[in-house]
């Protein structure tokens, strides 16, 4: 049997792996695709910066316990291409048994605690939930943006593609219609915009 202190480190251990999950999208440089330790990063950045611009109560702490543990399960379950039809298909069932296997390293309690988590962003019926999962879906759109639709280009992902992953953001709250609309007027002032080349497609 391992100590509870020796299960805490082997989980810390296992979540560097998540700055080896490469997303689709870009730096803002074009250099490189991001991790997806650095999307949960910058998505905190981005928390911090906007819960008292938002005109709902979100508890910060809890809301970037949520940003940071939402997406620790594509260690196992690897990233899914927000526009990949095929791959969002097995999605859920594949971030369930990535969830099982990464909380179930941890202490019972520990485990219970981030799984809690985890299920509460999933859901997003909390203030928190809706808050973390509209600043996810804006996080990848703006990471789109700022690289010059890079990523979009490459994939022929064209705006009104785009409208599924930034419209429930765009409801969650006039502040995120506010950023969408300036987001949005950046990609089209840029030039971000790709052909059409197939189903698949970006954050």
């Amino acid at each position: 049997m391992k100590t509870r202190t020796e299960q805490i480190l082997e989980f810390l251990e296992k979540t560097d792996r998540a700055k080896n999950v490469i997303r689709m999208g870009y730096l803002g440089d074009g250099s490189r695709r991001e991790s997806t330790a650095e999307h949960m990063w910058h998505l905190s950045i981005w928390a911090m910066l906007l819960h008292k611009e938002i005109n709902f109560e979100a508890d910060l702490p809890r809301t970037l316990l949520l940003v940071l543990t939402h997406d620790l399960v594509e260690i196992y379950a690897g990233d899914t291409y927000a526009y990949d039809d095929a791959g969002i298909k097995g999605q859920r069932e594949r971030e369930v048994m990535g969830a099982e296997k990464l909380f179930a390293i941890l202490p019972d309690d520990l485990g219970k605690e981030f799984r809690d988590l985890w299920d509460e962003f999933e859901e997003g019926k909390t203030p928190e939930a809706r808050f973390a999962k509209a600043l996810d879906h804006i996080q990848g759109f703006a990471q789109n943006c700022i690289s010059k639709g890079k990523s979009w280009k490459e994939n022929g992902i064209k705006r009104e593609r785009t409208f599924f992953r930034t419209d429930p953001a765009r409801e969650t709250d006039p502040v995120f219609a506010e950023i969408l609309d300036h987001l949005y007027e950046i990609a089209d002032n840029e030039g971000a915009w790709g052909a059409s080349k197939g189903k698949n497609s970006d954050p």
